[in-house]
């Protein structure tokens, strides 16, 4: 995603790291490329922004850096408290229709917020937080509603993160 890297300072960087070693290696014929925006770095926290202008230019940074690469998934970080979903959802969906991306999905939603986000546009993915120390979605009926609806899920944190008591309270991966 555009907001991964090491601060707010290297925006991109992550991307640009997977576009330089999918290009020296040759695998850039059918490659599936999943990126995600709607994120701000505020110091060394994250800030969810759903404003549509957010949206798209964190997309279009996000393809100049894949130098020519297709992004096959486009998925929003997060709900943002200040600005209405609908406004966000239909940001993603304009993406889709304008050909900058192939399909759609959002992140660390919940039920009604999905149900709303398939109203408004043709969410293909979501990606939740799915692990043995956390199944929420899964007792919350979410990933139940996208096995309905055919939407692909997405698990981030399968190992739990660094919260998780596998990792231990002095040890981060």
């Amino acid at each position: 995603a555009r907001a991964y890297g090491r601060d707010g300072s290297d925006l991109g960087h992550s991307e640009a790291l997977l576009t330089c070693g999918l290009h020296r290696c040759g695998a850039t014929a059918g490659v599936r490329i999943v990126t995600k925006g709607g994120m701000a770095r505020d110091g060394h926290g994250w800030v969810p922004d759903g404003r549509a202008k957010t949206i798209r230019a964190d997309c279009e940074a996000s393809l100049g850096v894949l130098d020519g690469l297709p992004i096959d998934l486009y998925l929003i970080h997060a709900p943002d408290p200040r600005t209405p979903w609908r406004t966000t959802v239909r940001a993603l969906a304009r993406l889709a229709d304008e050909g900058l991306v192939q399909r759609v999905g959002v992140s660390n939603v919940s039920r009604s917020q999905l149900d709303e986000a398939v109203a408004l546009a043709p969410i293909a993915a979501i990606e939740v937080a799915l692990n043995v120390f956390d199944d929420r979605v899964l007792r919350g009926g979410l990933i139940g509603r996208c096995e309905e609806l055919g939407i692909s899920v997405i698990a981030h944190s399968p190992f739990g993160g660094p919260r998780a008591p596998l990792w231990g309270a002095s040890r981060a991966p």
